[in-house]
């Protein structure tokens, strides 16, 4: 009886907490969904950083949701700004996904969400006619075959691994599956089968004292 009541405290408890957070993170994370969101909604400002090619993109797209979007919001003078004002919270920072992606990349305090919009490429600026064309290409099509690229990607830009990223933070969510469950189902079984064992031991004792009984009524009769 005690290890089944153990048992369904700590699964209630593991499952109230689990739930708590889940609903905490779809909180948070359905106020800002895109930029229309952003634009409908009255608890964040925004901001985008001035001068920079993601503005331009933004001006040039002759979207209304992008002039609004630049219209209403802020115009930031850093890239460092923007970072320190979303972690202050109550701020959107718009900027490219490969800036924000680096700088907040082990940051549970923040949510990341893609416009979908805007791509940026990197490159490399060589004099036209240049003899390191050739090798830059070269070199940077073996570090593609090899995975050497991927590699580096996920180790600059991820952060830590999913296992290990904000153990307790709205990263990574706690699923319920039958790897988390197992010590609770072993520790049921466990407990049913001495459970099982005791009354077996007790039916035993009883039914052995009970023919004891039985032989010894004659002779205490005499």
């Amino acid at each position: 009886m005690f290890t089944w009541w153990l048992f369904i405290m700590i699964l209630t408890s593991m499952y109230t907490a689990n739930l708590t957070a889940h609903l905490t993170l779809e909180r948070v994370g359905e106020v800002v969904k895109n930029l229309d969101d952003l634009l409908n909604q009255n608890e964040y400002s925004w901001g985008v950083v001035g001068d920079r090619n993601l503005q331009t993109m933004m001006i040039q797209s002759g979207e209304r949701v992008y002039e609004d979007i630049l219209e209403y919001g802020e115009t930031i003078d850093t890239v460092d700004q923007g970072i320190e004002r979303a972690r202050e919270g109550d701020f959107v920072f718009i900027d490219e996904a490969s800036v924000l992606s680096y700088n907040f990349k082990d940051d549970c305090s923040v949510i990341q969400t893609s416009t979908g919009k805007f791509s940026n490429q990197w490159a490399f600026a060589v004099q036209v006619n240049s003899p390191y064309v050739h090798l830059l290409n070269a070199m940077l099509l073996q570090y593609r075959e090899e995975g050497w690229l991927t590699n580096h990607h996920d180790d600059w830009y991820e952060g830590l691994t999913a296992a290990t990223s904000c153990g307790s933070g709205f990263s990574t969510q706690m699923r319920f599956d039958l790897k988390i469950l197992a010590g609770l189902f072993i520790i049921l079984g466990v407990g049913v089968l001495i459970s099982v064992l005791l009354m077996l031991m007790e039916f035993i004792h009883v039914a052995v004292k009970r023919r004891s009984e039985k032989i010894t009524l004659p002779s205490s009769a005499v």
